[in-house]
């Protein structure tokens, strides 16, 4: 008995509650212990066999050990199937095995019918690829491998504390960021793995890495990579950093090369859709095969990436020839330029304009369209001009961009504007037919297609180099025009381009120079429609050399 005069529990000594016979915890029913004598039966008390054709788990020791394709394939999870020539730069690029069918795929992206030698590492390249064959893919994919498989062989040539920087640069801030947000990100949130590898920070434009290392996008200057060590340097669209000022691309590939000097081994790559002849890559890429160590491509959109449509591109071609034989085929232009570098002094000196410029009686005012489709990041533009009778300065009083899908509201705001400057007729371009016309006309107006681009441009910059313009201080305007580019052909024809932005593809830097354009027509000494310029003609800014040419009467563009 116990003191509380209740009878006291003895318990066994040595065992506890948790010890059962395994029986005890096992149903009693008939059916599950035949479930369980079969079981016995069917395995002997041996574990089940594997599937021979079940994919090994993967273990972190083996990621250092995983070769380009591996890394792509089981630690990214992408698959090459449908894409293998962007597999056979890759290999090329680390000196992997090709196999008879990646051999005629590196002869075409090569032009080269020497024999691939593996076991070749290549520190360089210089990559032409066509617009949308996966360059910031193959970017990404090169980026993350030297950062996190190869981490351990840059760390040992940094100092103790010190962070090495895998650098794309790209054409602008906003492409930087998303390579890094919408490309090497996801590829690595896609892996089990590897999404642990990374801290989680509001950057966009850039991954800190938890093994010391980062990956750092930034825009095409001269100053942002300074004093970094860079172990891998990624120029994306180099071909097109001329836009960005003379020399552009010599300046800050110089300035950020020497910063990999204490990597034995590091890297550089150079991948672009083909601008002109000249510059930085076209230097480079001409020299091909010449140089030790640098791997040179250059393939057309559909053999990098056939998942984009044929038809696409043929109705491409048809469009403009010219523009899709370098975006698509991958053809370099003749000659390429920013197309308001010469002028850019005068060009910035004529955004003087602040508000709309009121409605003056009896003034003469034109307007132009340059229309989106309402999808995607295009923007529909408005723009309005005179020409002021006392210096003959174009003045650019109105300009609008709506960003809005409501082509109701866009046409309503187009008819009042059109109405208080008493304006019937408006430009637009040929693409615009359709829906466009058609809602110009119900509200009252006069539709007319404009001329081409490489003529009104041509005009406008005559205007901005006889000072006669007078700009809105707008942003989208200022950026539209400052990265305008121009192309010219083997025939030295040329044809005007804009870069893409999130400010839209030079929608409202079109619609200004056509009404420019339009309010010049009087000034006899601007109307270039029909010039034309003795061959040859010299090296450097074409259009300047025709505008000054003594002996020139007219230009044929």
């Amino acid at each position: 008995m116990s003191r509380t005069g209740r009878p006291s529990k003895t318990k066994e000594p040595n065992k506890r509650k948790w010890y059962r016979p395994i029986d005890s915890y096992r149903a009693n029913s008939p059916e599950t212990k035949e479930r369980q004598l079969s079981g016995l039966k069917q395995y002997s008390g041996k574990v089940k066999p594997k599937d021979p054709n079940a994919p090994a788990p993967l273990r972190t020791a083996d990621l250092m050990k995983a070769d380009i394709i591996e890394f792509a394939t089981k630690w990214l999870g992408v698959s090459f199937a449908e894409r293998p020539a962007q597999a056979v730069i890759l290999r090329c690029l680390y000196g992997l095995p090709l196999d008879d069918a990646q051999i005629e795929i590196y002869r075409k992206l090569t032009t080269n019918d020497e024999v691939f030698e593996p076991d070749v590492e290549k520190t360089e390249a210089d990559l032409a690829v066509g617009a949308r064959g996966g360059k910031s893919f193959l970017v990404s994919v090169i980026a993350l491998y030297e950062s996190i498989v190869k981490a351990d062989h840059w760390r040992k040539y940094l100092r103790p504390g010190e962070t090495g920087y895998a650098i794309i640069v790209a054409t602008r801030q906003a492409q930087a960021q998303d390579i890094i947000q919408a490309s090497c990100l996801n590829l690595l949130n896609n892996s089990s793995i590897l999404r642990n590898t990374y801290y989680e920070s509001d950057k966009q434009e850039r991954i800190d890495l938890k093994n010391g290392l980062s990956i750092v996008s930034m825009p095409c200057n001269s100053t942002a990579g300074r004093g970094l060590p860079i172990f891998l340097l990624i120029n994306d669209e180099l071909g097109h950093w001329r836009s960005e000022g003379v020399r552009a691309d010599y300046k800050i590939h110089n300035a950020l090369r020497p910063r990999q000097s204490q990597f034995p081994g590091a890297k550089c790559l150079k991948i672009t859709t083909p601008a002109g002849k000249q510059g930085l890559f076209w230097d480079e890429f001409d020299e091909g095969f010449k140089v030790p160590g640098r791997l040179t491509i250059q393939a057309d959109t559909r053999l990098v990436n056939p998942v984009i449509p044929q038809s696409f591109i043929d109705k491409e071609y048809k469009r403009d020839p010219d523009n899709a034989a370098r975006e698509y085929g991958s053809q370099f232009a003749e000659t390429t330029e920013g197309f308001f570098v010469s002028c850019m002094d005068q060009l910035l000196a004529s955004f003087d304009l602040g508000e709309d410029f009121i409605y003056q009686l009896g003034q003469q005012y034109f307007a132009s369209i340059d229309q989106s489709g309402l999808a995607g990041r295009d923007r529909f533009a408005f723009a309005i001009a005179h020409n002021e009778s006392k210096n003959h300065k174009i003045t650019v009083d109105v300009t609008r961009e709506w960003a809005t899908k409501d082509s109701d509201v866009i046409m309503q705001d187009i008819k009042a504007l059109c109405s208080t400057y008493k304006i019937r007729k408006v430009r637009i371009d040929k693409y615009a037919a359709g829906w466009v016309q058609a809602s110009l006309e119900k509200i009252g107006l006069t539709v007319e297609v404009r001329d081409k681009l490489a003529v009104i441009y041509t005009n406008f910059k005559t205007l901005a180099l006889s000072e006669k313009l007078s700009l809105p201080d707008r942003p989208s305007l200022r950026n539209g025009l400052l990265r305008t580019q121009a192309f010219f052909s083997k025939s030295n024809s040329l044809s005007i381009q804009h870069e893409r932005t999130s400010e839209g593809h030079g929608d409202i830097a079109d619609a200004v120079v056509d009404a420019a354009y339009q309010a010049s027509q009087d000034l006899t000494i601007h109307n270039l429609e029909s010039v034309y310029i003795p061959a040859p003609v010299p090296e450097g800014d074409f259009v300047d050399a025709y505008l000054r040419s003594s002996d020139a009467d007219y230009l044929r563009v």
